[in-house]
């Protein structure tokens, strides 16, 4: 509490497994002095994996800023069939679509893109619009996300399998 009130310090946490959900789930419950340890989250969440967006949902009503990362699922979504078909249907890079998916999650995070080149990054930047379309169209949103949506251990066993350069 002292670094906070004196420096202005936030602390976070940043999980990564199949019990994301149940490991921020108890983070959120650890106090100190009667005060919350962690401000923030770093959570993978993406259309393929979703498990933990109703504990990101509660984090954020509690006041935790979230963060995600792995929004492209190390590029998988890119090959999804169905962020595909719907990228074509809206005439959008499937980048920006699956970014877009994120943000217009009611727990309002940060996307972090992982972008690696300039045009990436410019495709990635364009999610923000998509997603404010998103919001706009909830049905839209949540037949995306239902359609796309894996078994959460399924999602990480895959995962652990991919060649890591």
């Amino acid at each position: 509490n002292q670094c906070r009130k004196e420096h202005g310090w936030a602390i976070g946490l940043s999980v990564s497994s199949p019990k994301q959900d149940e490991v921020i789930r108890r983070a959120m419950e650890i106090e100190v002095d009667g005060t919350k340890v962690f401000d923030s989250v770093q959570c993978t969440f993406n259309v393929l994996e979703q498990r933990p967006g109703p504990v990101l949902l509660d984090a954020h009503k509690a006041g935790m800023d979230i963060i995600i990362k792995e929004g492209l699922a190390n590029g998988r979504v890119l090959k999804n069939p169905v962020i595909l078909e719907y990228s074509e249907k809206l005439s959008c890079a499937p980048d920006q679509l699956a970014l877009a998916c994120i943000l217009a999650q009611p727990f309002q995070p940060r996307v972090l893109s992982g972008a690696v080149t300039p045009e990436q990054l410019e495709s990635n930047w364009k999610a923000e619009d998509l997603a404010q379309a998103l919001r706009e169209d909830q049905s839209l949103l949540s037949d995306i996300m239902e359609k796309t949506r894996m078994d959460s251990e399924q999602y990480w066993s895959d995962r652990s399998s991919l060649a890591w350069n």
